[in-house]
């Protein structure tokens, strides 16, 4: 970028920032400072889910459902995953589609709500990994815990790696809203609908949401006779 378009650029993306709710991760790689500090790191539990894939990176397909402002689907286009980032809020699509210039790699946004119908649609094939990242409780609270059971289904049957990380029920959400009172006693209630999985705690994060860590995920089918996971 020439001087000009980099204050525009700027410009843009501080405009951008003022207009959401909250600023919730930081802007990845992301070559200037911003007024507006992130409620959450992020490179915390990317490294770690990065462990966990265990080098099966490069050249593989992402789908970052509820993606925000777009670090964790650009840390791994970063390392050469191609990946989609999607987002119910335009404002969030619009900051990734400007930050993601900085990151070489296969980076693709859009606006879409997360639902029974968005995952029914998905071919076998099309991602190797998904990350559903500190989102499903929303869900759970707007569409009832058996509805986000039938995703799972659903989900596990078309992509062979869930990165999931759950809120909790012990958790005291801030003024406005109540999933705690939604959510079942074990977080992986919502996987009781699924066949049989290889459920692998990847660790505890700290979020903005009082002290209690969330635990993070890694949701596989069991394998069978010479299968091969990603």
């Amino acid at each position: 970028m020439n001087q000009h378009d980099d204050t525009a650029h700027r410009a843009r993306i501080d405009s951008l920032l003022l207009k959401g709710k909250n600023v919730y991760q930081p802007l990845y790689n992301y070559p200037f400072e911003t007024s507006i500090p992130p409620l959450r790191p992020c490179e915390d539990r990317c490294r770690a889910v990065e462990a966990a894939m265990e080098g099966n990176i490069r050249g593989r397909k992402l789908w970052d459902a509820g993606c925000s402002l777009g670090y964790n689907t650009l840390y791994f286009v970063d390392r050469g995953i191609s990946a989609r980032g999607t987002d119910i809020d335009p404002r969030n699509v619009s900051i990734c589609e400007e930050i993601k210039r900085h990151t070489p790699g296969e980076a693709s946004f859009a606006r879409e709500e997360l639902s029974a119908e968005i995952v029914e649609a998905i071919a076998p094939g099309t991602y190797d990994y998904a990350f559903f990242f500190s989102l499903l409780h929303h869900i759970v609270q707007s569409r009832g815990l058996e509805h986000v059971q039938g995703m799972m289904k659903a989900l596990t049957e078309r992509i062979p790696v869930l990165f999931v990380e759950l809120a909790l029920k012990s958790e005291t959400p801030p003024p406005g809203y109540s999933w705690d009172a939604h959510l079942p006693e074990d977080e992986l209630a919502i996987f009781d609908s699924c066949e049989p999985l290889d459920i692998r705690l990847v660790g505890h994060f700290a979020t903005h949401v009082g002290p209690v860590e969330r635990p993070l995920y890694r949701v596989s089918r069991k394998a069978g006779p010479g299968s091969k996971a990603p």
